[in-house]
């Protein structure tokens, strides 16, 4: 097969080019740090990619769903604590207003306390996060309790999912933990009622109830707080399931720098052989053609 001048010279650019588009690709690599920057590059290592990258993002909020999830039961958890010390000091009164030494002025002077931590009480009963009410049901736009402790709320679960196929309930409807066993605010206004009638028998009678009351809060702490842990077990979980995940993309997807720098100076090389053996071929071709 005869070698003409114009296939010598379509091989030459060809050459070039090839060694152009390699230099070219190095260079968009080294620029973005990534092997493969495009579907063609690497379609099997794209999807890969692309399958890693899906997973990233789907721990990635289960993590915020956690993170609601830890802020939502934490703050539950904090006002119950608050509510344990407004039924103790509630109990510390109600014993000292029930032995001997009471007076009609100290009952009076009890029955105002009761009072003002009635309302302190109602106003943790309605304790809101990030504009929620967070005892009132599903209906955390709702006021759970008005003035007179009266359930406005519903009896719904708020659930988030915080793993695949996996739950779990931040909320609790305020009636069962105000309301349960015993009726906290009917407790304190029936104590407020007897110290202001200075019945000491009543006063006395209170107490059993408040106990129950504590009781019946300390439960629902311990089941915030259980809800808690599984919530940083979980989130502990996820956090190194991205670790893992992370690490694996970037074997993937992540270039070797020193090794892209070294086949870069190669590759510019080589482009520049192809140029000087381009000029001199296509010199002589064209000084042949003029002979």
């Amino acid at each position: 097969m005869r070698i003409t001048d114009a296939m010598l010279a379509q091989r030459v650019i060809n050459s070039i080019n090839d060694s152009k588009a390699r230099l070219g690709e190095l260079q968009k690599i080294l620029s973005t740090g990534k092997k493969v920057n495009k579907p063609s590059d690497d379609p099997l290592r794209i999807s890969s990619i692309f399958n890693f990258k899906k997973e990233l993002q789907e721990i990635d909020q289960y993590l915020r769903n956690a993170e609601t999830a830890s802020s939502w039961i934490d703050v539950a958890t904090q006002t119950l604590t608050q509510v344990s010390e407004v039924l103790n000091s509630a109990r510390t009164i109600a014993l000292r207003e029930s032995n001997a030494t009471a007076t009609p002025e100290s009952n009076r002077a009890s029955a105002q306390e009761v009072r003002n931590l009635k309302t302190q009480l109602l106003n943790l009963a309605n304790a809101s996060f990030a504009g929620k009410y967070i005892f009132s049901g599903t209906k955390t736009l709702t006021r759970p309790f008005d003035d007179e402790g009266n359930y406005n709320g519903d009896s719904g679960e708020i659930r988030v999912q915080i793993e695949d196929r996996q739950t779990i309930p931040i909320n609790t409807p305020g009636n069962n933990i105000f309301q349960g066993e015993e009726d906290v605010f009917s407790v304190l206004s029936d104590l407020e009622s007897a110290l202001t009638s200075n019945d000491t028998q009543r006063i006395s009678s209170q107490i059993e109830k408040i106990d129950r009351c504590l009781g019946q809060i300390h439960r629902w702490e311990g089941e915030f707080g259980g809800r808690g842990k599984r919530v940083e077990i979980f989130k502990s979980r996820l956090n190194d399931q991205m670790v893992g995940l992370t690490k694996l993309l970037s074997t993937i997807e992540d270039a070797d720098m020193i090794k892209v720098v070294i086949e870069l100076q190669h590759a510019g090389a080589a482009y520049e052989a192809a140029l000087y053996a381009g000029r001199g071929i296509m010199q002589y071709t064209l000084i042949d053609f003029w002979k």
